[in-house]
């Protein structure tokens, strides 16, 4: 599934850094011209086009949704190998189009992530511009993830020129947590373009802080300003994949979504609507978006995590998707798995399987992945944990992090 690194070398080796193009360029005209235009259309998409000053470059953008990289590459007029998350090559076919087109640089979550920047730097030194998406993966909130000061770091060792795009609307129309898409608009606008030379003046803290503000959305307030809708069917389902906590009678994993509605155990009941605010149903509306609601339940869940160091079981959910992963194949073990969250320890018991339990000093890594996968990477093994219904795989990964002493980001 994954390009072997000699082909990879062989790609570089085939890229033609004055046109833009490697030699497979009837794919990559067809995939800008007639792709490009129908995915600007069919998305509702505005962008800005650029014609970069200084190559090599390396473009880094907010991320909101799965088409960006083709939306940014079409705004250049250039081909760019952009980052990508091992889970999204493993859907069938984006992954197969991806490495087809040699496209991608993969980031494996289970290797270290000095061998991704290698490759990232590879790239740079043999003329090919790269695209990161500094966040990691789409934003669940609205608004623009933590970036790492590595980021910097990695901009700076690479000797290259730094171009900052930014998206608005594309959370709303396309939330990472949603069963369905929506109609409405995506803008797509050229924020800066650094030459290396200026970045050569500044530390890789000041670089950081750069993409920082020139890829920072808050895509609640510039609804605010700009009142667009965002019209669909079933605009709730599925919220509760990024909001976990009731803020009225503070239960875990109560609330549920049908329709436009999202409904807690206790009665609790709020309305999606196309602006993408929630409206008040039968109580006073306590949380108008979704952004300030999952600011609030993470310093609860916070709170509530300090106090379960004893090791106890905190919950658990089932029936649960388990699949192991190794080299990259995802391999599907049970379809009723249960998954436990003490104040140590994860648990995973399943028919086909003895249970597997990975203490938090063991756990290297705990992510969401896609919209509702748990990534669990141990020395034991690599383990991603989907569900049969919608449920918050941050709230696991928040747990771990504040019952390790790590702060939720």
């Amino acid at each position: 599934m994954f390009l072997k690194k000699k082909r990879r070398k062989k790609f570089r080796m085939q890229y033609d850094v004055k046109k833009g193009l490697t030699k497979n360029r009837i794919a990559l005209t067809v995939l800008r011209h007639l792709f490009g235009r129908l995915l600007l259309k069919y998305r509702s998409i505005t962008t800005e086009y650029y014609k970069p000053k200084n190559t090599p470059y390396i473009i880094v953008s907010n991320h909101c949704d799965i088409f960006d990289s083709g939306i940014e590459m079409i705004a250049l007029k250039q081909y760019v190998r952009f980052v990508a998350s091992d889970h999204l090559l493993q859907i069938p076919i984006v992954g197969k189009a991806l490495t087809s087109l040699g496209g991608v640089i993969v980031k494996h979550r289970e290797r270290p992530s000095s061998e991704l920047t290698g490759e990232i730097i590879a790239n740079i030194k043999a003329g090919i511009p790269v695209g990161l998406h500094a966040e990691g993966g789409t934003t669940f909130n609205g608004e623009t993830g933590f970036i790492s000061e590595h980021t910097g770091q990695l901009v700076k060792d690479s000797g290259a020129a730094l171009i900052t795009y930014r998206f608005t609307g594309g959370y709303l129309k396309a939330p990472r947590w949603s069963k369905n898409p929506r109609k409405g608009p995506i803008f797509g606008k050229f924020v800066n373009e650094y030459s290396a030379e200026e970045l050569s003046e500044l530390t890789a803290e000041e670089i950081t802080e750069i993409i920082r503000r020139d890829t920072y959305v808050n895509a609640f307030e510039e609804q605010k300003k700009s009142h667009h809708e965002y019209k669909g069917k079933d605009l709730a389902e599925y919220v509760e994949r990024v909001l976990f906590v009731c803020p009225h009678c503070k239960k875990t994993g109560a609330l549920h979504s049908k329709g436009d509605r999202l409904t807690c155990e206790c009665g609790y009941e709020v309305a999606f609507g196309t602006d993408g605010f929630f409206h008040k149903v039968n109580k006073d509306l306590i949380f108008d978006n979704i952004l300030d609601w999952d600011k609030w339940q993470r310093e609860f869940w916070k709170e509530k995590m300090l106090g379960k160091k004893d090791g106890g079981l905190i919950f658990k959910e089932s029936p649960q998707l388990l699949y192991t992963v190794d080299s990259g194949i995802r391999t599907l073990v049970s379809e009723n798995a249960e998954l436990s969250l003490f104040g140590d320890r994860f648990e995973i018991t399943c028919p086909e399987t003895q249970k597997i339990v990975i203490p938090f000093a063991d756990a290297e890594k705990v992510q969401t992945a896609m919209k509702d996968y748990l990534a669990i990477i141990s020395a034991e093994g690599y383990y991603d944990i989907g569900s049969a219904y919608p449920r918050s795989s941050a709230k696991y990964v928040a747990a771990w992090r504040y019952l390790t002493g790590r702060e939720y980001i």
